[in-house]
């Protein structure tokens, strides 16, 4: 089994790359910005470093929001050839702050009010209307930058100035009142493997540990465990963090596709990098075991119509010393269990014939 893990070459990548080590025959870590998708009429190809991608039997990718239409193309590319817990879509919509939202609301996950403006001229006209304090931040952005406070009209007009630097359209959403704390749940195969309450500095709002903010380990009630998980779901990300706020109800605000691990797994004391490599090991058998059956599948609706095709490409089930072959093989052969066969073996080759008194019958 082949594992790529296609990233920035981030601390936390590396460290889910050593974990995978531990159940893949061969690791490999890629470099997100080698990589290229090339599309033509006929054919889509991704490559790496100017050749040709080799093929793995899991793919994941991790990497900021820059990279977010690269991402993308990938997954289109390659998701149906190999296991990749991040589907397509994950890429525009995780990466993009609004749209996350968007989904959410969808999903009916809860999330605070929130707005979206194009123009500094449209985001004045909204401040005037909207209940104070309220955060502003760009749809795309990490680790907390470009997210601001604003307790009043004055310093939100004098924010928009700061955030135009980022030639981004401005969100506008509701505070929610959390004594500038927040929970972080990292979802792994629908299920939170961990989660830790961040809390900001003194003078800070942002709870991010890459902005100063202090990670307790925590264990979450039903609700907001169950209201993780479907945000994960929403935007199809079988991988990944859902940062929550914990007012009268639990709120959403983020969901993280490249998450930082450093925090929560110092937090929580557990691994989360070896569960997350784990994971990606069981669903690439899986993934594996079920494009086997679809081939299957394949062959015998093939069998039907063409019935001079006798030949498969599988791999042997051998237990004890014993080869079982496929089901499949019986009915290309129609040997039952009372025929007199004749095995003829050397090495790399074996042929089992029908035999017949007076004559031989492949």
């Amino acid at each position: 089994m082949k594992l790529a893990v296609i990233s920035l070459g981030k601390e936390s990548s590396q460290n889910i790359g050593e974990e995978a080590k531990n159940y893949f025959r061969d690791v490999k870590m890629l470099d997100l910005r080698k990589v290229e998708v090339h599309a033509t009429s006929k054919s889509l190809n991704v490559l790496y470093d100017g050749e040709e991608l080799d093929h793995y039997d899991s793919i994941y990718i991790r990497g900021s929001y820059k990279y977010a239409i690269l991402q993308r193309s990938i997954t289109e590319a390659l998701h149906f050839h190999t296991y990749m817990p991040l589907s397509p879509k994950s890429f525009t919509l995780g990466h993009n702050k609004f749209l996350t939202m968007l989904h959410l609301q969808e999903k009916n996950v809860p999330i605070p009010a929130t707005y979206l403006v194009e123009t500094v001229a449209g985001a004045k006209k909204l401040l005037e209307k909207v209940n104070y304090p309220i955060i502003m931040k760009i749809p795309s952005g990490t680790q907390g930058k470009g997210v601001m406070f604003a307790d009043s009209i004055a310093s939100a007009k004098s924010i928009l100035d700061t955030l135009e630097v980022f030639k981004q359209p401005y969100i506008i959403q509701e505070y929610v009142e959390t004594n500038a704390t927040d929970i972080r749940a990292i979802v792994v195969d629908s299920k939170v493997v961990a989660s830790m309450r961040r809390k900001a500095l003194s003078d800070e709002l942002r709870a991010n540990i890459h902005m100063g903010g202090i990670g307790v380990s925590c264990e979450l009630d039903e609700e907001t465990e169950e209201i993780a998980i479907r945000s994960a779901k929403a935007i199809g990300a079988e991988v990944c963090a859902v940062d929550i706020l914990e007012g009268n109800k639990p709120m959403v605000i983020e969901v993280n596709l490249s998450p930082g691990l450093d925090g929560i797994t110092k937090a929580t004391k557990k691994n989360v990098a070896k569960i997350i490599a784990e994971y990606l090991h069981k669903k690439a058998n899986e993934f594996k075991e079920t494009r086997k059956s679809d081939d299957y599948s394949k062959i015998i609706s093939t069998l039907d119509t063409e019935t001079d095709r006798k030949e498969i490409i599988t791999n042997l089930d051998i237990k004890a010393g014993i080869i079982k072959l496929p089901k499949l093989m019986t009915k290309i052969t129609g040997f039952n269990q009372e025929d007199e066969i004749m095995i003829i073996a050397n090495k790399g080759k074996l042929i089992i014939k029908k035999h017949i008194i007076g004559r031989e019958v492949k």
